[in-house]
């Protein structure tokens, strides 16, 4: 895949000059000094963390991010058609990965600190096993993507300390997220309450001492309608017997009737953080034991999932952002505990 951003001049030994677009469109820039060691900070605010250290990728002062693209990542519809069909029959859509052109700027203050710049920058991008996590932070939100180099790297016409770079990365999962995790407690005093969750509603039904039925409305993504499709991660703490998770919102539910966790060194764990694909969602126990086998034939394990507003539903109604998950179970007491965590994902920025 070709860089967005090819240079043609890198101007003066100064640092002012203008960069090339393919489609001939310009963006002139200047380093400035605003302190004693500080340059004017161009974009949002930037790092990347890869391999257990986090590198600034915007500092205005040695790394200047010049160009970035987070809008909608590439949609494919899917259809199907008969013999004789004049056009086709829409089956709805599927996301492809992302791919993100970015631009930058290295200067260093002589050519051995340039050299050191533009090594640090390198170590961010070698290939690894796990991906880069950039996040990007605006004036009023931060967004962060999961990606890898894809392809190499167009180090374009260095003057004497500065130097354009730029390349494609891939993020498998298109999806920008709020990096903050979000996590809603269930439990029989029913409050709800979870770090960094909004305000919930409660409904609790008291059904006796030992059962829980408890519903809480989580507000995702805080309503949006630029918001992505979430697969949260539940944890079922005991003791409890036949837990039940249901999304009333979407009419999808997990049922592990049969199951009984004893006491809260007994959990149970329902990763559903994959794609929504039956054989990338896991049901383990404390001991790293699979639990499948009590998952009910009709449970939605592949697709259980928060709904984001915009989203149709199962009843042929628009979701706004509220989804009421209810859990259910028998033989609880007050040390009974559900967790699910989830991050606010978005579609672009």
């Amino acid at each position: 895949m070709t860089p967005l951003y090819v240079p043609t001049h890198i101007g003066t030994e100064d640092g002012a000059g203008s960069w090339l677009f393919e489609d001939d469109s310009h963006i002139t820039w200047e380093w400035a000094n605003v302190g004693a060691n500080s340059m004017i900070l161009c974009g949002p605010g930037l790092t990347a963390a890869t391999a257990g250290q986090t590198y600034n990728l915007n500092d205005g002062a040695e790394i200047r991010l010049l160009a970035y693209d987070l809008g909608l990542a590439p949609v494919r519809r899917l259809a199907q058609r008969t013999p004789q069909q004049a056009g086709d029959t829409d089956l709805g859509f599927r996301v492809d990965p992302r791919f993100v052109d970015l631009a930058w700027a290295l200067k260093g203050t002589g050519l051995i600190d340039y050299r050191n710049i533009r090594g640090r920058f390198m170590e961010v991008w070698v290939p690894r096993s796990d991906a880069v996590v950039l996040t990007f932070t605006f004036e009023d939100r931060v967004r962060a993507l999961n990606l890898h180099l894809d392809g190499e790297f167009n180090f374009g016409d260095r003057s004497e300390t500065v130097e354009l770079v730029s390349g494609v990365f891939k993020a498998s999962d298109p999806r920008l997220y709020d990096p903050t995790a979000k996590s809603i407690r269930f439990d029989l005093a029913g409050t709800g309450a979870g770090a960094g969750w909004g305000i919930p509603w409660v409904i609790p039904w008291a059904m006796g001492t030992d059962v829980i039925n408890l519903s809480l409305n989580v507000l995702y993504a805080g309503g949006s309608r630029l918001a992505a499709a979430e697969y949260p991660r539940i944890t079922i703490f005991g003791p409890i017997t036949n837990p039940v998770i249901w999304n009333v919102t979407t009419n999808e539910d997990i049922d592990l009737t049969g199951l009984t966790l004893a006491s809260p060194a007994e959990w149970v764990e329902i990763d559903l953080g994959g794609p929504d694909r039956r054989d990338s969602k896991t049901i383990r126990n404390q001991a790293g034991a699979s639990m499948d086998h009590y998952l009910s034939l009709n449970s939605d394990l592949a697709t259980f999932h928060l709904a984001p507003a915009g989203e149709k539903l199962f009843n042929g109604s628009w979701a706004t952002g509220e989804n009421v998950i209810r859990v259910t179970g028998t033989g609880v007491t007050s040390q009974t505990l559900v967790t699910l965590n989830y991050f606010d994902r978005y579609n672009g920025v």
